[in-house]
């Protein structure tokens, strides 16, 4: 079992519950510090030194329990530990449930980039329950909508017009409405990897907002919910389609107002441009030193812009922390 000490203490008791009902042994429960901060290669290291003192062997199963930063984690250290153990994924918030418990990517921080080491390793079985999105923060929750914000924008139109159209009920955590678009995202997302699941062509649409998104987050050291960076992202990616003439109709209009409702932020005034500008550079769409954008087509439409210039680029970043 690896999850933090947030969801251990409010939902730890029942799991030990359930799974001890179904007769499954728990060899070793490691619960971290909460956020970005134990997305490290020394957490991965500590979990191999759980791991072996346990007795894990080929035969075991890492269960993650947590948010997206656990279900990374947790995935990264058991690919590459015996050269990969079984992974079974019960993410516990929006974020994790709508998007990153679906895809098999997993990954750890470094020197402030996001993600910049990591594997691909499906897992074996995903388990979600969006009740458990009772016990969020308002913070946590809103942030994690983005995700599907996004989905609905570069993928699903009607997912967006739903999200559009229902904020409210959305907001107040309605729990039939909740299921219904959990199941819409990975239904959505489900789609888009089995056609590229190593990233390598139509799946890098769904980083909308991520290539300055990372790059905010990163300047942010977890001050900021990754929801909340994406939002920006998905500001400065909705601007530069605007610029160069590729978004049609009012795209980034529609985009911020819906973003703009879930209480987001569009704009991070007084942020570290060189920082932001430098973390760019680390982005993994990055091709023979050139950085890729997604960029929306219309909105349920999107596609990778290869050729977007340095000084565009550091527009952008302009126009979201001025």
């Amino acid at each position: 079992m690896v999850s933090d000490r947030t969801v251990t203490q409010i939902h730890g008791a029942a799991l030990k519950r359930s799974l001890a009902g179904a007769d499954l042994k728990i060899q070793r429960w490691t619960s971290l510090v909460p956020g970005e901060r134990s997305k490290t290669l020394a957490t991965a290291r500590a979990l191999y030194d759980a791991w072996i003192q346990a007795g894990a062997d080929r035969g075991s199963v890492v269960l993650a329990f947590g948010g997206g930063v656990i279900g990374d984690v947790a995935g990264f250290a058991a690919s590459t530990f015996l050269r990969g153990l079984s992974v079974v994924h019960v993410p516990t918030t929006v974020i994790s449930q709508v998007d990153s418990a679906v895809g098999g990517k997993t990954g750890v921080n470094f020197e402030h980039a996001k993600n910049l080491i990591g594997t691909f390793h499906s897992p074996r079985l995903v388990i979600m329950d969006p009740d458990l999105f009772s016990t969020l923060s308002e913070r946590d929750f809103r942030a994690g909508w983005v995700e599907a914000v996004k989905m609905g924008i570069t993928l699903r139109r009607d997912l967006f017009e739903r999200l559009e159209r229902d904020t409210e009920r959305v907001l107040v955590r309605e729990p039939a409405l909740m299921e219904d678009l959990v199941a819409t995202c990975v239904q959505a997302k489900s789609e888009i990897v089995g056609r590229d699941e190593r990233d390598e062509e139509v799946r890098a649409i769904l980083n909308y907002g991520h290539t300055i998104g990372h790059a905010v987050e990163g300047a942010f050291r977890g001050r900021l919910r990754h929801g909340e960076a994406v939002a920006v992202g998905m500001n400065a990616a909705a601007w530069l389609g605007e610029e160069l003439g590729v978004s049609i109709g009012d795209v980034r209009e529609r985009q911020n107002r819906c973003l703009g409702a879930l209480g987001l932020k569009l704009a991070l005034p007084g942020a570290d441009k060189g920082v932001i500008a430098r973390n760019l550079k680390l982005d993994k769409k990055v091709r023979d030193k050139k950085i890729r954008v997604v960029l929306t087509l219309q909105i349920g439409s999107a596609s990778v812009w290869p050729h977007i210039s340095s000084r565009l680029l550091r527009t952008a970043v302009r126009v979201v922390t001025s």
